[in-house]
């Protein structure tokens, strides 16, 4: 068992404190798509996440830029001092706030909200993804059907003993996707790896497509709160016609009776990630929001200039 530091001590996040976040999620279950402890530990390199404990609040903090980034906190319903205590603190900014905690500063003009799109979560009826009825869905049908017309494939539960074909899969993934020089698909490599080996430990569930005794496409996912589940990795072979469009609506079908909706996460500003998600015609999106003191802006202008007139001096 993990011994987390009192605030404002931070350390690195390890996994020894999954049963800390676990009985904070399950005491007040989240909505974003961020708080699990299986994403905030397997992009925890990609982030530089730490942990604090604060008024019995689990504080994340993520070191990867040049201010200090926190996550809303973990534990219970958000407490405005503790965030306003930490802001001052760090002269840093929350990030991913959902519209809940944005509202616990209602009119107060000391802090500065900036909602972010990029990061919104994009959910959907279960029953529009296993369905899909209707016309706008008919592009998604007629790939899985030309699919499974092309593939004699098999659909299986994911667990445990698929971690080192998930390997193989990936490894190829990346190879055709060129991993080594994109700083986001190495880091979202890595996330998968850590995914697939803590299967069964991070308590996840997920499914692959086999053809011809291989695997062309994988889901993983997890309970994020009482209805919804979120998918974390949903990764097909970018060569076989309708695999994500029929990995998803297997395994989601075979989930169907255990949630009402799914949340599919981020488009992260990418227009194509945005596009076909739009395609699955979400019934909403959990928006979230950026704070910081209003007085922080002028001290990024400082830091900023500061950096600029240093730079000037060198040369």
């Amino acid at each position: 068992m993990s011994s987390i530091p009192v605030y404002p001590s931070f350390r690195d996040l390890e996994i020894t404190d999954k049963s800390a976040f676990d009985g904070a999620l399950a005491a007040c279950p989240p909505e974003i798509s961020e708080l699990t402890f299986t994403n905030l530990y397997c992009w925890k390199e990609a982030y530089q996440f730490k942990v604090s404990m604060l008024q019995g609040f689990l504080i994340i903090r993520s070191d990867a830029k040049e201010l200090p980034v926190f996550f809303p906190p973990v534990g219970r319903i958000a407490d405005k001092a503790v965030i306003l205590r930490i802001l001052h603190d760090s002269g840093g900014q929350f990030n991913r706030v959902p519209e809940d905690v944005l509202r616990l500063f209602e009119g107060d003009a000391s802090i500065r909200s900036i909602e972010d799109p990029d990061n919104f979560d994009y959910v959907y009826g279960f029953a529009d993804l296993t369905v899909l009825k209707g016309g706008k869905y008919d592009g998604k049908r007629n790939l899985i059907k030309k699919f499974k017309s092309t593939c004699a494939y098999e659909y299986h539960a994911l667990d445990a003993t698929y971690v080192h074909e998930c390997a193989a899969f990936e490894e190829t993934w990346c190879s055709l996707r060129d991993c080594a020089h994109s700083a986001g698909l190495s880091h979202e490599r890595k996330a998968f790896e850590g995914m697939i080996n803590n299967f069964s430990a991070f308590s996840l569930k997920g499914g692959v497509l086999k053809v011809n005794r291989q695997i062309v496409a994988v889901a993983i996912a997890e309970k994020l709160n009482p209805q919804t589940l979120v998918m974390h990795i949903l990764k097909a072979d970018p060569g076989v016609a309708g695999g994500y469009q029929t990995m998803l609506w297997e395994f989601l079908s075979h989930e169907s009776e255990k949630f009402t909706l799914v949340n599919l996460e981020q488009d992260l500003g990418l227009e194509g990630l945005k596009k076909s998600k739009l395609s699955y015609y979400p019934q909403y999106m959990v928006k979230k929001y950026k704070l910081q003191l209003a007085s922080s802006n002028i001290r990024l202008i400082l830091f900023l200039a500061a950096i600029y007139l240093n730079a000037i001096w060198v040369v």
